[in-house]
Order: C-alpha cells, then sequence, then structure tokens
C-alpha cells in the first residue's frame, strides 16, 4: 500500500519520521527546501547556499527526536539554517555590522526617503526592479537580511521571527523598521 505523505501535516511527518520513515523525511525536504534555500541564499549568497541547505536538512534529520512535541517544523528548520548560517559567516569573517538598538538617525531619515521616492516606481519596469531591490537587500546586514526574508518571502509572523533568531520580539520590529528605512535608502541611493 503506497502512503501519500505530501497529504500529511507537519506533526504527522515528523512523528512518522520519528518511527523510521524515510519518505515523511523526504516529504518535509520537498516541502521546505525552497524556502530553506531562500533563507540561506538571503544570508549567505549564491556561493555556499545549496550546501548550507543540505546541511541544514541533514542537521535536522539527525537532530529530529529532538524536536519539542508543539514546536513548529518550519520555525525549527528555519533555525536550524539560520544557526548554520551564522556560523558559516563568522566563519568567512564577514558576519555583519555590529547592530545596536540604539541606532540614531533613522527617525529623522525616513521622512526625507518617503519624498525621494514618490516616483520611483514610475521610473523603472517592474522586473528590472524587484531584482534590483533584492541586490539591495543584500547589503543589509545579516541580522535585517534575515528578519526581511523571513516576514516578507516566507510570511512568519514576528513571533516566529523571534523564536528562528533567538532574539526578543521588541527586537524583531526594531530589525524590520530599520531594514526597511536603510532597503529604502540604498534604493533611491543606487538611483533606482
Amino acid at each position: 500500500m503506497a502512503r501519500c505523505t505530501s497529504r500529511l501535516s507537519d506533526e504527522e511527518l515528523v512523528a512518522r519520521c520519528r518511527g523510521g520513515d524515510h519518505a515523511a523525511f523526504t516529504a518535509i525536504v520537498d516541502r521546505y527546501k525552497d524556502r530553506v534555500f531562500w533563507l540561506v541564499k538571503r544570508m549567505v549568497g549564491d556561493m555556499d547556499a545549496e550546501d548550507l541547505t543540505q546541511e541544514a536538512f541533514l542537521r535536522a534529520y539527525r537532530a529530529m527526536p529532538a524536536l519539542r512535541t508543539g514546536a513548529t517544523l518550519r520555525t525549527w528548520l528555519f533555525r536550524i539554517a539560520h544557526n548554520l548560517c551564522l556560523t558559516e559567516l563568522a566563519k568567512r569573517g564577514r558576519r555583519g555590522e555590529h547592530l545596536s538598538i540604539e541606532e540614531e538617525g533613522d527617525e529623522r531619515l525616513e521622512p526625507l526617503l518617503a519624498q525621494a521616492s514618490k516616483n520611483l516606481e514610475e521610473r523603472l519596469d517592474e522586473r528590472d526592479f524587484a531584482g534590483r531591490v533584492l541586490d539591495q537587500v543584500q547589503q543589509l546586514p545579516v541580522a535585517y537580511r534575515t528578519a526581511l526574508t523571513l516576514y516578507y518571502m516566507d510570511e512568519a509572523k514576528y513571533e516566529e521571527i523571534a523564536e528562528v533568531m533567538g532574539i526578543p520580539l521588541g527586537t524583531v520590529k526594531t530589525y524590520l523598521h530599520r531594514a526597511r528605512l536603510r532597503l529604502r535608502q540604498l534604493v533611491i541611493g543606487s538611483g533606482l
């Protein structure tokens, strides 16, 4: 009898994985590989994204018995990938600039950027604009990039982002706010 694992919930897949069902883990990988890859790529760039995505799933497979009951599989996978990327960036010496909660100047910058961006979309073809914005996202500090990617690309809630990144909820909101401001500044500064 063929088992259709693609229709199972995350909880059912985890239970089957714990029972030794390799097809269930394959279904988890199929379900989340693109999302995890997208996060990894945004954090470390194209060069190592595939290898790190595979390593994240390998670690998840090994740690599946440690996944606590009631935990969200998606958040847990993102947390593994996030930590793996931070380790990789530290090895490279490119972890990013230090982020301070007391960062100054953002609030004064916002009104200026809002005025300058009024005709922004009118000047560009939408296809080119989206690609260029993604290039600018890569210029953001890792923490900002990660928060934006999780929020906009994976539609994660603030609480999930806090859990994935291991930071307080208020810090998530701060990172997202500052990431938007910096991204707007980068986009305008690049002439997009």
